[in-house]
């Protein structure tokens, strides 16, 4: 019985093993009790988690940024999805050509890989609002400057 317990233990320790999860809960949170913060001085994009932290791992994350922003180059940490919430969006990868010239409008989607580098811009007179999803832990990169 014993030996049983160790390899019982020992198999719940491998990647990918069966595990107990959270229970899910009803969650509620009201557009105007998002906890907004600034992603990094000098950007005027601003992020709000709904679930998990993306620095961490996985998570949901709407970020906001005003009409006319353009992100410059940069890259992530982890690959992530995305979704136009509201506004008209821009991204592409300068190096391949890759989504040049697409507006993606509300509900439009998109994927982008992980430290590939990459541009986005709200093209829209309005703020765009972008719902963004992650599975590994992510962080945002910029070039290093010489």
């Amino acid at each position: 019985m014993t030996k049983l317990k160790i390899v019982l233990g020992l198999i719940l320790l491998l990647p990918g093993a069966p595990r107990a999860e959270t229970p899910m809960a009803n969650r509620y949170l009201p557009a105007e009790k998002l906890p907004w913060y600034q992603e990094a001085p000098n950007v005027p994009v601003k992020l709000a988690p709904l679930w998990g932290d993306r620095a961490t791992g996985e998570a949901g994350t709407l970020l906001n940024a005003p009409a006319g922003f353009k992100s410059g180059l940069h890259s992530h940490t982890a690959d992530y999805w995305a979704v136009v919430v509201e506004g008209t969006w821009e991204h592409w990868v300068p190096s391949t050509g890759e989504g040049k010239g697409i507006r993606l409008k509300p509900g439009a989607h998109w994927t982008q890989v992980r430290t590939q580098w990459h541009e986005d811009a709200c093209v829209s007179s309005t703020p765009c609002t972008i719902f963004l999803f992650n599975k590994a832990p992510y962080k945002t990169e910029f070039p290093k400057k010489n």
